[in-house]
Parts: structure tokens; sequence; C-alpha cells
């Protein structure tokens, strides 16, 4: 059975925190100017048990104009609204505007309570129903239940409750997600106990002891309780109404507004893509830079719009935004948002997040059209590619893709084995993913690299693969490169020898004057055996190609043992051997003994062992080596 959240809306002193008195018992209106004023300022919240023992939460928002915000900022994570309407009054020009912000919302069950029944007579309640009827016939409204009741009378409320709990069984349960997410809507604090917030718990699990990030400031804090419809519970569910008692933080260090999480899901954010509808009844449609009032999650926020892909959306229309936000959020891929003029304060639009933190767009580039319709339609798979295609890093991660997608893990995986078995992804490991079209650009790039090192250095074999790591360093990491050109190797693309890496048909090609210093170098190596020889000495053999020459002997018949000296690469196998099997005979083995088994002076019997050390053939223990575990 699904955690459930009930929400209501209607115009001003339309009987709503009665109603809810009357279903619970519980009094909403808490505040002194509340009780005063008879209207409800800030969210009221309650708990309602239906006939079936199932325990819903009701949340009720005021209703006033000047308080829209504050029922903006009771809808997310709400199942089900009551639109509570006046049988005296019938719809008022406030219930109109509630209906467009929940439909702009996405709320899509509701039913229609008829209140104060008992002080009207039946033809003017008829006339009234036929009103409601009329006018909501456009709306996501037109075949919503409507229920008779009076509650100070106690007129119809077991039957409300009856309707509540058949509805209620049809809504599915929610997602589960990995990582918890709550929008707070209140803040204060209890004696003995520090600081308590309270919101509705939007995505996944909350659970007693979980360590939380605050958005957007980033404070840390730690869960110490959580009540649950004021029971204490262990752990709290997505679409469960939360009351939870923080530690390490005061009651000024967060507010309504900020967002928790148990995960790294969320990222401040001051841009949002966003697909937006324009309202019939705005009289000047959106414009580049109109200023309006984002209200999203139970925070309001100033934004400017920039229109993508068109001059301007007309009233009645829709079309796709970034908006330029004036003060971070953190908030998700999906959710949805209500903007408000900025003067006069009244609904204009609303819309739906496509991406969470975009990049700043160029108003008329179709790839970002492209990518925009992608996320509009919703597609999963083709949501996944879009991701992977479109972030700036060359690799994907599982946890990253989940975070975007807001689905679980296991979800994600089985789509990702099927873009894989469709060859649209490459799999790296068992958490991470390329796009074939990434693969592709990465491959061009290293290809583009390795020509421009090729004309360069046409006697070297291969451009080195800590060089190819830092040009690529911001997209790829060490691994994340290896992997790929191990993949590159395996499919013919590029030739590996040495950690030097090449074109797959590149050779070194030595003219005449090039092949006799070759020889020139490699005889004066053989010749001085286990006394390495000074690069620059090498290099003078041929002022012109000696250098080059001799950088391309390295790691195929040279070895180079500091940046200054080098020895035959004959030589230093021979050294190996020697180290390794003194010492397998003798445990240990000082400069000394292999000064003595090569016939070489002290100098180059260092460089060489230093050598060793570096190479972790041997580790030097006091004045003695010995070989390397393994």
């Amino acid at each position: 059975m699904a955690d459930i959240v009930i929400g209501t809306a209607g115009h001003i002193d339309h009987g709503k925190t009665t109603l809810i008195k009357g279903l619970t018992g519980i009094e909403t209106d808490t505040t002194k100017e509340e009780k005063t004023r008879g209207l409800s300022i800030n969210l009221g919240f309650a708990y309602l048990d239906l006939p079936n023992k199932q325990r819903v939460g009701i949340v009720d928002v005021p209703g006033h104009e000047k308080f829209i915000k504050n029922m903006v900022a009771g809808l997310p994570g709400i199942d089900l609204i009551l639109l509570v309407i006046d049988a005296a009054e019938g719809i008022m020009p406030q219930t109109k505007e509630h209906i467009d912000i929940l439909s702009l919302l996405g709320i899509q069950h509701f039913m229609i309570v008829l209140t104060k029944c008992q002080t009207v007579d039946e033809d003017l309640k008829e006339l009234v129903k036929e009103d409601i009827r009329e006018q909501l016939a456009d709306t996501a409204l037109k075949d919503a239940p409507l229920i008779e009741t009076d509650a100070v009378e106690k007129i119809g409320l077991d039957e409300l409750k009856l309707a509540i709990q058949d509805l209620a069984e049809t809504i599915p349960e929610k997602t589960v997600q990995e990582v918890g997410r709550l929008n707070v809507d209140r803040v204060f604090s209890v004696k003995g106990f520090g600081t308590v917030i309270t919101g509705t718990l939007i995505d996944g699990t909350f659970r007693v002891g979980d360590e939380l990030t605050v958005f957007p400031s980033g404070k840390k804090t730690k869960i110490r309780t959580i009540q649950v419809h004021e029971t204490d519970k262990k752990e709290a569910f997505s679409g469960q109404r939360t009351a939870l008692n923080l530690t390490n933080i005061s009651k000024d260090e967060i507010s309504r507004g900020d967002v928790l999480t148990n995960g790294a899901a969320l990222e401040a954010t001051w841009m949002l893509d966003a697909k937006v509808s324009c309202l019939e009844d705005v009289k000047f449609g959106f414009s580049l830079w109109d200023r309006v009032r984002v209200l999203i999650g139970t925070q309001e926020v100033f934004a400017r719009l920039v229109p993508i892909g068109q001059e301007r959306i007309e009233a009645g229309e829709e079309g796709f935004v970034q908006l330029r936000l004036e003060e971070q959020l953190a908030v998700k891929t999906g959710d949805r948002f209500i903007m408000r003029a900025y003067s006069p304060m009244v609904t204009i639009g609303g819309g739906q997040i496509l991406d969470a933190v975009p990049s700043k767009h160029r108003r008329f580039k179709q790839d970002v059209l492209d990518s925009l319709k992608v996320k509009e339609e919703g597609n999963l798979d083709h949501l996944i590619l879009d991701f992977l295609l479109n972030q700036q890093a060359i690799v994907g991660s599982l946890k990253d893709i989940c975070d975007y997608m807001n689905l679980p893990k296991e979800t994600v995986q089985g789509m990702l084995e099927t873009l894989l078995e469709e060859k649209l992804l490459i799999q790296l490991s068992e958490t991470e993913w390329v796009h074939v079209n990434k693969l592709q650009q990465i491959e061009k790039m290293i290809y583009q690299e390795l020509e421009t090192y090729h004309k360069a250095f046409r006697l070297r074999p291969g451009m080195p693969l800590e060089e190819i790591r830092s040009k690529v360093k911001q997209v790829l990491t060490p691994k994340q490169l290896d992997k790929l050109v191990k993949l590159f190797v395996e499919q013919g693309v590029f030739q590996l020898n040495n950690h030097r890496l090449s074109h797959s048909d590149f050779k070194v090609e030595l003219n005449k004057y090039q092949e006799k210093v070759k020889n020139d170098i490699e005889k004066k190596l053989e010749k001085s055996g286990f006394t390495p020889i000074k690069k620059e000495d090498l290099e003078s053999l041929d002022a012109k190609n000696g250098r080059d020459v001799l950088e391309m002997l390295e790691d195929q018949s040279v070895v180079s043992l500091t940046f200054e000296y080098v020895i035959s690469k004959k030589y230093y196998l021979k050294s190996v051997d020697l180290v390794k099997a003194f010492i397998q005979k003798n445990g240990a083995m000082t400069l000394a003994d292999f000064r003595d088994m090569t016939d070489s002076s002290r100098k180059s019997s260092m460089l060489i062992l230093e050598y060793l050390d570096e190479k972790k053939v041997t580790k030097r223990v006091e004045n003695t080596r010995e070989l390397m575990e393994g």
C-alpha cells in the first residue's frame, strides 16, 4: 500500500482548515495570527486514519492570494488534492489560479469537496455543482469525484474518508530511490533536543544516523530521531510527511527552502533548462530576459528567462527556456515549478526541469534543441544516451547515470545492458560506460595528437602514454585512458610498444646517415659494458641526427638510467640477472659486491643499482640491497 500525502486547495475561507479538523481532529491553524485572522498563512499538517487503518498525511495549504508561494511549497510530494469549494460561493478567481498551479505541477489525482452544504438550499447547491462541472470541463478535474460535506454538522465526512480510501488504493507505489531528498518547509527548535525540521520526503529513504547534506549551503548534519505522523520511526520513506531532529546544526544554519539529501545526487546550480507552459490569459507571453519568480520545492527565487529556439513564447504556448537564477538552487531533473510575474504577483506559467545543471546555451543551436527534445520526450534509453553524449567527461559512471535519471541502480543497469547489446554503448568496467560517439571523439583526438607527434619526431617509435594522459586529463582519468588504449589496440586502430602509442601503420625509417649513427651508438655502448655513458657524448657522434636516433633507441637497445646517463639494454638486463642470482644465494648485496661482479666503478654501480631500486627490482636496506617481494 502506497504512502500517500493529501493536499488541500481552494479559495480563502472556503473551509479547508475546518474540513481537515473535522476529518482528523487536528487544528492546522497554529499561529496566533492565523487564529486571529481566520485564514491559513503557513502550511498546516495533520494525518488521517482511513477505515482500512491506512494512515495518510495531510497538508493544509493557504488559500489567500498573498500566500500562494506557501501553497506551492506544500505541493511537492503530494499524491491527491482535495479541491475545496464553498457550496454558497462556488468557484472563485482564486480557485481558478489554484487549478492552474495544480495542473502545471503535474498533480494527477483530484477530488472535489463541496463544503458548508447545510448553509444553502438544495436548488442553489445543485446550481453550484452544475457550474463547477461546467467550469472544470476542460481541466484535469473534469472527471474528479465530488463529495458533499459540512464539517461543522459532521455531514459527509465518512463518505469522504471512504472515497479517499478508494482513490488511495489506485495510486501506485512510489519508485524507491537510493538517495533520499526532502524539501524543508519548517524549522524550529525544541528545548532539550535542538533543531527540528519538517517536510515531505519526495525521494528515497532517510534512516536514523544518516549523514545529511544541506543544499545549497553544503553544511553537514546527522539525523538524531525521525517522526512520521507524530510516531518515532527508525526510517522514513518516499511520500511520508517527516520530522527530523538534527545534530551539529543550529536553527539559524538551515531554513525553509533548503534541501536535505543523504547522498551526492544533488548539485547547486545557477541555471535550469526547462520546458515551460505560458497560461492563456497572460498578456505579453514570455520574452528574452523577462524577470520572473520561480516557485520550486519550498523555495522562491528570481530568475531571467532565456527562450531557446524561438524569440518568445506566446500566451497559451509551450517552449524551451533556460532560467538564469539569481540564487542557487538544488533540484533534480523532472522537478516541476511555478512561475509568477515579478509584478503584479500573478501566476503566469510553469514547467518541468529537463536539465538541473546545464551549461550556458546559445539560443538557436540545433544540437541544444535536439538534446532538449530528447529530454522532453522522456524515453529512458534516449535520456541515458543523451546524458553520456553531452556530458563533458568521456566516461560516465553508473552512479552519475542513476543520479541523473533519478532511478534505482538495478533499473539503470538493465537499460545499459540493452544499449550495450544494440552497440550504442561501450562498457569499460562494471560501473563505467561510454557512448559510441564519444568513443569516436576520443579516438579522433588521440589520432590527431599522434599525427602531430609523428611529424615532429619521425624517429621516435610513438608518443609516451604519460604525455597522452596530460593531453586528455580534463576528460579522462589515467585508468580510463589505459582501458580505452587497450580497446583501440585490440581494434587495430593504434599500436602500443614499451608504453609508447603510435598509429597502427607507423614505422620508424632511417636514412643512411641515421643508420650509421645508430650503429655507432650501439657499438660504443656495447664496448662500455657496465659503465654508463653520458647522453651528450653519444649525441655528439652526429650533431644533426645524434639526439633523435638516441631517443629512438630508448627502450629498444638503450636504457636511460637518469636524465644524463644511459646504458646498453643488453648490459642492463645482465645486471638484473647478476643481482637476482647473487641476492637469492646470499640474502643481500652491497654496492661493493656489485662493483666487483661487474668490474665497474663505484659511480657506475651506484647509477645501475639506484635505477633497479626505482624499477622495484631491489630495495635498499641500510647499506645493502634486497629483492623486492613478488
